[in-house]
């Protein structure tokens, strides 16, 4: 990967051109942290930084520092630093590695060269969807080497198959399957690969990516988000999967839903949105269910049905993230696929099982279908979420990214109220694909305690994160759990582990301005679950700027402000108090209201009071007439005033700059004294406002 140095230095500033590279006003105020935290984040002297992803959210801003040895990112290292809406450093996470040493960072072999190595390990024949290799710093075994990891998938093999090899030696130092899984065994990644020989691969080519936004509104015919659960029924008699069958029971928990949008290619529909995409993956290849109408109905024994299924729910699962929630969440690996998902309803070469890598989504048939489960969509939609909201710095520490697809898929099947909190199926995941002769299933009601209950396999493990959000969700509900969810992850970095994360989430809340109140249930179901929750400091969320408008005798009387400061602290019960105090009367004009809370922190903000002006001030047929206007410097002014009148100038603070007085039928004022600005006249007998600029 081409990377270009714009500075050397102890953290130098420095942009990836891999489609991530952006820029930030924070970056030198978050570098300057980074240097004065070094000793806390053990950074090695002469270790060099650079700014590789930014993410504007609703907690803040996020940057990612990339670890760089020479000119050379190194593999899963890295800084991470929240700021808050007040541009403060609200949180920082790290995965720096410093066993990490500096190597001569110039390959022996190129790019291609590693790409053809790769390929003669993997042995496959059939279409590539998906192949990258980039050179890192990496850590194998102990000891530092110059890497090419080669990521490859194609749609003879099932997964995603990462080889790391040795940029000098050409050695293949590991092959495995990285793909996350979760279906019906919920297998974890694979070591090895099972048909590796030398022969070199036969076959490869891209697919090719479509540019064409031809989209009009569609129906499908889906479950909500399972049959069982719809039905409120156990897996049994008419509601078994029986090789796919159609049962009167089953083909009647479907339901019509509208897609926002689908692609109209010269009266071809096909099922793609601005968000997801349908594509072939992996075999088997059954098409991609084009048709020449936008009703995409189709019953349970018709393959249409899993592409139908899957494609309403990732649709409607980012639509409601993006455009509901207002979390910017879209598909963001190495800027391919136009920010689309691409996802395959039949792959896995049948087997029964579902994956997420690189941006896709794959979905198994063995058994029930997992495209037939809204569980297991949202559950492995779950795991591209934590990808892209880290720009590719996923943990599967403690299992926390199998934890997040388990509660991203609850939180949607739980809001659909279709199953009471006294029922076990309540809890459960994956309704319909598992609790039954498939496979076990798992829970969001997982009792194991967090570290004690670990044990070291990440599906399992992942039940305690999930469980415990569900309980916050259950308190806060749906949106405000979600949000804060999403936010928080967007902090965590490839090494988080579950109780890194859980502060993560409670700080995005803060920094979202939630409620102490809310902010106190997330930390006692955090600490009840076992995670280590560190005091939350004393805190004011300072308002800024406020204008008030004045009464008629141009007075304002403070009210309380406590309530757009939200004080928070651990137990919520910090005391605040402001000066002037409420009730006190001031005038108009500009005003520094000082906050204190328990008597240590302060908060000062500017509160401008207006003269209040009535709307027959500025009365369109009022005899008093102002001229020339603008003015810089003479301002004319014509009335009937029979006995001295008095006028008063006001700035667009509220504040009297001029006072003079008027009599007759024409005057004159100099207000070349004045700033440029827009001013009103006040002419407190005839009780008119006449408004003019000074330029």
């Amino acid at each position: 990967m081409k990377l270009k140095l714009l500075s050397v230095a102890l953290f130098s500033l420095f942009f990836l051109t891999n489609g991530y590279a952006q820029t930030s006003p924070n970056e030198k105020n978050a570098l300057e942290y980074i240097k004065n935290h070094s000793g806390e984040f053990k950074i090695k002297e002469n270790d060099n930084f650079s700014l590789r992803f930014v993410r504007n959210g609703l907690a803040g801003e996020i940057l990612r520092f990339q670890h760089l040895i020479n000119d050379v990112p190194v593999y899963n290292s890295e800084i991470v630093i929240n700021f808050n809406k007040n541009n403060e450093v609200a949180f920082s996470s790290t995965s720096y590695n410093e066993s990490i040493n500096t190597i001569n960072t110039r390959p022996s072999i190129s790019s291609e060269a590693a790409v053809k190595l790769a390929d003669k390990q993997l042995n496959y024949n059939e279409a590539v969807t998906f192949q990258e290799s980039k050179l890192y710093v990496y850590n194998f075994n102990g000891v530092t080497k110059l890497v090419y990891r080669v990521v490859t998938s194609a749609e003879d093999l099932t997964g995603s198959w990462e080889a790391i090899i040795d940029a000098n030696t050409s050695e293949v130092l590991s092959l495995k399957d990285i793909a996350i899984y979760c279906g019906n065994e919920c297998i974890d990644n694979h070591d090895h690969l099972s048909n590796i020989n030398p022969t070199k691969a036969k076959h490869f080519a891209k697919v090719e990516e479509t540019n064409v936004l031809a989209f009009e509104s569609g129906t499908a015919m889906v479950f909500l988000s399972d049959p069982l659960s719809g039905a409120g029924v156990a897996y049994a008699g008419n509601y078994v999967d029986g090789n796919d069958a159609d049962t009167a029971e089953l083909n009647a928990q479907r339901v019509l839903v509208n897609l926002p949008q689908v692609e109209n290619l010269a009266g071809t529909y096909k099922l793609k949105s601005s968000y997801v995409e349908i594509k072939n993956l992996e075999n088997p290849n059954k098409g991609l269910f084009t048709q020449a109408t936008n009703n995409f109905s189709f019953t349970r024994s018709q393959d249409g049905f899993e592409a139908a299924n899957v494609f309403y729910h990732t649709d409607n699962s980012l639509r409601y993230i993006n455009e509901t929630l207002g979390v910017n969440c879209v598909q963001n690996v190495a800027g391919s696929h136009a920010g689309v998902l691409w996802y395959d309803p039949s792959g896995e070469n049948g087997a029964d099982n579902s994956h997420y890598s690189n941006g896709v989504l794959v979905f198994g048939e063995g058994c029930v279908d997992d495209g037939e489960d809204g569980d297991v969509i949202w559950h492995e939609l779950g795991h591209g979420l934590h990808d892209w909201l880290t720009g590719g710095s996923l943990s599967q520490v403690n299992g926390l990214s199998e934890g997040t697809g388990d509660y991203w898929a609850q939180s949607h099947s739980r809001a659909l109220g279709q199953w009471t909190s006294a029922q076990p199926a309540y809890h459960w995941m994956f309704n319909w694909d598992g609790h039954n002769a498939c496979w076990g299933g798992r829970t969001t009601n997982y009792t194991a305690l967090y570290p004690g209950g670990l044990v070291n396999q990440v599906h399992t493990d992942g039940q305690i994160w999930a469980t415990v959000n569900m309980k916050i969700w259950d308190v806060l509900g749906r949106v405000k759990t979600d949000t804060a969810f999403l936010e928080g992850l967007a902090m965590t970095n490839s090494s988080t582990n579950q109780q890194n994360a859980a502060i993560a989430v409670r700080q995005a809340a803060i920094n979202m301005n939630y409620s102490c109140a809310d902010v106190k249930v997330m930390t006692q179901k955090y600490t009840a679950a076992g995670y280590t929750m560190p005091a939350i400091p004393l805190r004011i969320n300072c308002p800024g700027t406020q204008t008030v408008t004045a009464d008629g005798a141009g007075n304002y009387v403070l009210p309380s402000f406590n309530s757009i400061t939200n004080a928070i602290n651990s137990n919520c019960d910090a005391v605040v108090t402001q000066s002037p105090a409420v009730g006190a009367t001031v005038g108009v004009g500009s005003h520094t209201i000082t906050m204190t809370a328990n008597g240590s922190v302060n908060c000062n903000f500017t509160l401008i009071v207006e003269a209040a002006l009535s709307n027959e001030d500025f009365n369109p047929n009022s005899n008093i007439v102002i001229y020339p206007n603008p003015t810089n410097s003479i301002l004319n002014i014509k009335g009937e005033f029979n006995s001295l009148e008095k006028i008063a100038v006001y700035n667009m603070l509220g504040q009297v700059v001029m006072e003079n007085v008027v009599s007759g039928n024409e005057n004159q004022l100099n207000v070349s004294s004045l700033a440029n600005g827009i001013y009103h006249v006040r002419f407190i007998d005839s009780k008119k406002t006449v408004k003019f600029i000074k330029e």
